[in-house]
């Protein structure tokens, strides 16, 4: 059993109580767009290295595939939140103010939370190259503020039992990232919401589950100046709520081409995401641990979308059902072969002797390095 995080996140914690019950839902009706100063991947322990500045990774610019849904994106670049069917912003329209979405009133406190998450098992086992997720940021009230980071962890497992208190059902861990927003104000009007907008793009950081079936967390996290090391659970914060269920089935093949969701609900070939109605939640008492049962909660509360889950989704690199994007050769997988085949171009471009187009596999007109990220991140595929 792992406990990610739990060493850093017991420190500087402040005292704890439990909570009878849920306060009352409440919607927020806008949303506010920032993006993170860096990222870093998470190693097994805990620890952070490879520090990489936000802005500094290229954008791809073509169609993901987007896997698994509980935010509910324009389907566009950059992913604004918008509501399709009969939720959110029932227009689908695009633009940064968001649509709306559901949290428990800006003093409820809830810093680590875990979902389940399943998905069309033929992109199992993939690395996740752009994410989107939305939180509630309330620290003290107006006029205060601390730093924050998040991360986001996923596992083979899920516990939809309530009994083990460990809500990753002892699964593998799969990666983790963590991004770093420095110092950042109570929100108390909106919530915020982030599009990593493929800056994972060929990272091997996180990966979905082997078998489509598995389960992600979220911590919202603070430090102070004195020791940027030392991570405890945020003041008053919390992830905005959303959900994959009876109103929000997603056609992979069609939301992947940035279509919106498919007309007619659950779509016919079966291909969706979906969630079930049990989360974890760190409330009862806030100690950076899941207690058994009394942090598993059923998030079925009648409302649209039900039942609810963290605002959180998924993309792979290249359109879905495309196939292995890293194949090179042309053999239906991603393997050494191909790696020879981009190592044989590497550095060329259109008129050199050693120019090969099918390496190209970002479109750049260079056989480079961010080629090379695409064959590492989809190594192993097999369609």
């Amino acid at each position: 059993m792992r406990r990610a995080l739990l060493c850093l996140c017991c420190l500087g914690l402040v005292a704890s109580f439990a909570l009878a019950d849920k306060p009352t839902l409440q919607k927020a009706e806008l949303g506010k767009k920032i993006d993170p100063l860096r990222m870093g991947r998470m190693n097994a322990d805990g620890t952070v290295d490879k520090w990489i500045d936000f802005d500094s990774q290229p954008k791809r610019g073509a169609n993901d595939c987007l896997v698994f849904d509980c935010f509910e994106s324009d389907g566009a670049m950059p992913g604004y939140p918008t509501g399709f069917d009969t939720c959110g912003r029932e227009d689908g329209s695009n633009n940064e103010s968001g649509g709306s979405r559901w949290y428990f009133g800006p003093t409820y406190r809830n810093c680590y939370a875990t979902n389940d998450m399943e998905f069309d098992p033929a992109y199992g086992g993939r690395y996740i190259e752009r994410m989107e997720w939305g939180w509630k940021w309330y620290v003290n009230g107006s006029g205060t503020g601390e730093n924050l980071k998040i991360i986001f962890e996923t596992f083979e497992d899920f516990d939809e039992t309530c009994q083990t208190g460990d809500p990753n059902g002892q699964g593998e861990w799969l990666g983790g990232v963590v991004f770093d927003y420095g110092y950042q104000n109570c929100v108390a009007a909106y919530y915020l919401f982030s599009d990593s907008e493929e800056q994972l793009y060929g990272m091997d950081w996180v990966q979905l589950p082997a078998d489509g079936a598995g389960s992600y967390n979220i911590w919202i996290l603070s430090w102070d100046d004195a020791d940027p090391n030392e991570l405890y659970i945020a003041t008053m914060a919390q992830p905005m709520l959303w959900g994959t269920g009876t109103n929000e089935w997603i056609n992979i093949d069609c939301i992947g081409r940035g279509q919106g969701n498919c007309p007619g609900g659950v779509p016919p070939d079966g291909t969706t995401s979906h969630q079930g109605i049990i989360q974890w939640d760190d409330d009862n008492p806030y100690d950076a641990w899941h207690t058994a049962p009394d942090e598993c909660y059923d998030n079925s509360y009648g409302v649209c979308p039900d039942p609810f889950g963290v605002m959180w989704s998924a993309y792979i690199g290249g359109e879905c059902g495309e196939g292995c994007v890293g194949d090179i050769d042309g053999d239906g997988d991603t393997d050494h072969s191909d790696l020879g085949e981009l190592l044989s171009a590497w550095g060329s471009r259109p008129g050199d002797p050693n120019w090969n187009p099918n390496a190209d596999l970002d479109g750049n007109g260079e056989v480079g390095h961010s080629d090379l990220g695409i064959v590492l991140s989809d190594w192993g595929c097999v369609p």
